[in-house]
């Protein structure tokens, strides 16, 4: 705990953490208004020193398990934005409207039944037999080691100021024309017409061409958000580009993050064939229109079987990607044993990139809390703590492309992660203290690593501030 003298506490502010007394009990809580009442009852009591968590206590009691003893976090506030200046809105999304029914595109749907039985229904045809076939007689081996070159080692690192804005102008130029394409693509089999193995290779290998180029770019472009109304064809990139960030963290060859990518991009496509009414809802879903969502794995796999040339791997990626460690996943409830390495992955990023991106029913969390989640998720069993490991070594605590405010009162994105400092990455300082927006030419880099006068203290809602993604990068 972290001492403070009552002269810091002033009246009108809103308490941005928890304060403690030398006893350990919270005398104010954060998110209450200081006001003379509080100021005068204190006084009364004379208590002259308040009591904090330290920066990356909270974090730190997280990471007290045996497996990620090794992670060694020195700090990382979790705090919630407040207080940023008001720079642009977040424009309302528009549900999507079904151009086929679903039974037209896979036929055996019209034997399908609504709910938990239906589930267990399509559990049951051809297409997902053959996979637990293969599960269960080991024909697929479910732990894969790296092999060849890791991609990690040959791509490029470019440093901040060096990427000119032709450049960054030509990159986000190739996401949004990725996000289009993938639109095109899924559209295409949303109603049944064929579509090439070739054209979701080619998109994938452009992205880890980008990586080999410019290691971090994939993970800032994650970042960005794209004005389609249907979350699914930003989803499917975004994560297909967080996977294969993590893959390379892990040491694979890009053969290897291929298929990975190729799992990743395709995971979720059997939501194509989910009733927009349910998908888009803004309310909890009842008991069976939560089993209808969890047909979306065995629908991918019938789905994903129409497109002659894919990797066999694919199609079990898409169907275990919603498995958990502890079995508290979909559809089969399977542990960490019975689970793809590349599935783990893949699971990891899709609800990293969730979690951090607008749904109908909830707003998105800043990408700290999302790690934070993770972490969290990590103790309850629910991910591989390995995985969560590389992905924190590849992205920090404050991800890539975050934004953060620092004590200096300045707003910073975090461009470069630094090891296993985990809360004090490479950042570049693109807001002033006193809230203005700098021009690209004032944008400066600072390594948290060396400048120890320097500490984020709140991460900051991207939404909010509405910041280009490219801006500092």
């Amino acid at each position: 705990m972290k001492e403070i003298h009552i002269t810091a506490i002033t009246r009108d502010t809103v308490a941005s953490m928890d304060y403690f007394g030398r006893d350990g009990k919270i005398l104010i809580r954060k998110g209450v208004t200081i006001d003379d009442t509080l100021l005068s009852a204190i006084h009364r009591r004379r208590i002259t020193k308040f009591y904090i968590q330290e920066e990356g206590e909270d974090i730190k009691k997280l990471l007290n398990l045996q497996e990620l003893e090794h992670f060694n976090l020195d700090d990382g506030p979790a705090y919630e934005p407040s207080d940023l200046p008001d720079l642009s809105s977040v424009a309302p999304k528009k549900v999507i409207i079904d151009i086929r029914p679903p039974d037209r595109v896979l036929p055996i749907l019209l034997n399908i039944k609504r709910g938990e039985e239906g589930v267990q229904q399509i559990l049951k045809t051809q297409s997902v037999q053959q996979l637990e076939t293969a599960l269960e007689t080991n024909t697929i081996s479910l732990t894969v080691a790296p092999a060849g070159t890791p991609v990690r080692e040959v791509a490029r690192e470019i440093e901040f100021g060096n990427r000119t804005q032709e450049y960054k102008d030509e990159t986000v130029f190739d996401y949004n024309r990725a996000i289009a394409e993938t639109k095109r693509l899924f559209l295409l089999m949303k109603n049944d017409h064929p579509v090439q193995a070739g054209s979701f290779i080619g998109l994938v290998k452009s992205f880890i061409k980008t990586y080999l180029n410019d290691k971090h770019m994939l993970f800032n472009l994650a970042n960005a958000r794209s004005t389609e109304t249907d979350y699914l064809y930003a989803h499917s990139v975004n994560v297909c580009l967080i996977s294969i960030s993590i893959a390379a963290s892990r040491g694979f060859d890009q053969e290897q993050i291929l298929d990975i990518g190729m799992g990743a991009f395709l995971h979720d496509v059997g939501t194509l064939l989910i009733p927009d009414e349910i998908r888009f809802k803004k309310l909890p879903l009842n008991r069976d229109e939560a089993f209808e969502i969890q047909k979306h794995p065995m629908l991918g796999i019938h789905l994903i079987e129409k497109i002659k040339g894919l990797p066999d791997i694919v199609q079990l990626i898409c169907y275990q990607t919603h498995e958990r460690e502890n079995r508290e996943g979909y559809p089969k409830q399977r542990n960490g044993r019975l689970i793809h390495d590349y599935a783990k992955i893949v699971s990891v990023a899709d609800v990293y990139e969730s979690l951090t991106s607008e749904r109908p029913y909830r707003p998105p969390l800043v990408p700290y809390k999302a790690m934070e989640y993770l972490l969290k998720a990590v103790k309850q069993g629910l991910f591989n703590a390995d995985i969560v490991k590389y992905f924190l070594e590849y992205t920090s605590l404050f991800p890539v492309g975050s934004l953060v405010k620092l004590n200096t009162g300045e707003i910073a994105k975090v461009i470069k992660p630094n090891g296993t400092l985990y809360s004090r990455p490479v950042i570049s300082l693109i807001i002033s203290a006193d809230n203005q927006l700098l021009p690209e030419a004032q944008i400066r880099s600072v390594d948290l690593k060396t400048d120890h006068d320097c500490k984020i203290i709140q991460a900051i809602d991207n939404l909010k501030l509405n910041i280009e993604v490219m801006r500092g990068f």
